[in-house]
């Protein structure tokens, strides 16, 4: 077995080397793809549809390679906070707070009447890059953590709870849904507590957690000057405390702070509390 030859001081020496060499290309992979995807998307033209397969594609392929035994784990974990996130795009695009995808979704049929496909796929994807990023490079175990746990267990009751809620509401009282400056409410009282919490709590977990969203601000911050500068999406509503520029490029100040800069750790604070073990 692969253990009983790493039990040979040479040859477990040379697994080591090959292991730090295969894990400095990636890194420089990941460093170099984001600006490749630019140049692709700006001279072909790429559509919103195909835009989270150019930017988030390639690296979540490579890291399912080195990575195997967590993919599956990740894939699921990474479809539970799905029904939430229909939550926050519905009341997004029934406010204007964004409008995704732009022109149109290619798909004949959206949820809710706003909700469109292109919107799950990428934000499926964001979930599972992100996670699997941060297991691979910064959250190392000897053994897997179980998907489902009482943790878990707890997390997917809340969002199902939540999306009844909302349910209910987009049936009875639609009204109630239509909540102003929602890119500022969402992003204060779901995005924000959860990192100040694991900070509070954890310090070393969250500089991990630190350090994997510097790098998603690098993949974000590209990813979204491109999707201005090509209008994948857009922020119709005035409903916004500012306003940032980045090479002549505008978008709302909540979209710079809260997707782009804090977004990745709001996700890995999640799920180091509900899924991991934060350590």
């Amino acid at each position: 077995t692969l253990t009983t030859y790493l039990k040979n001081p040479e040859i477990s020496m040379v697994y080591l080397y090959l292991m730090k060499k295969a894990r400095f290309w990636n890194i420089i992979f990941f460093l170099v793809w984001p600006v490749a995807a630019v140049a692709i998307s700006l001279i072909y033209g790429v559509s919103a549809f195909w835009s989270p397969f150019l930017f988030y594609g390639p690296l979540a392929i490579l890291l399912s390679f080195c990575h195997r035994k967590y993919v599956a784990r990740t894939a699921l974990i990474s479809l539970l906070g799905l029904p939430l996130m229909i939550v926050v795009d519905y009341i997004a695009e029934v406010t204007g707070t964004w409008r995704w995808p732009l022109p149109a979704s290619i798909f004949p049929f959206t949820l809710f009447n706003y909700v469109s496909v292109e919107v799950l796929i990428w934000i499926y994807f964001h979930f599972f890059l992100v996670i699997l990023f941060y297991e691979y490079f910064f959250d190392h175990h000897k053994k897997i953590k179980p998907a489902f746990t009482f943790r878990s267990s707890l997390f997917l009751r809340g969002v199902l709870v939540i999306f009844a809620v909302f349910v209910l509401l987009y049936l009875f009282f639609p009204s109630f849904v239509h909540i102003p400056y929602w890119y500022l409410i969402f992003g204060s009282l779901l995005l924000l507590p959860p990192i100040v919490l694991e900070e509070m709590r954890y310090p070393k977990v969250f500089l991990k957690i630190f350090k994997a969203g510097m790098y998603f601000l690098y993949l974000n911050l590209l990813y979204e000057l491109t999707a201005i500068k090509l209008g994948w999406w857009s922020f119709p509503s005035g409903q916004f405390i500012g306003q940032v520029s980045f090479f002549g490029i505008q978008f709302p100040f909540e979209e710079f702070f809260f997707w782009i800069v804090i977004f990745t750790m709001a996700i890995l604070s999640f799920y180091e509390y509900f899924f991991d073990d934060e350590r």
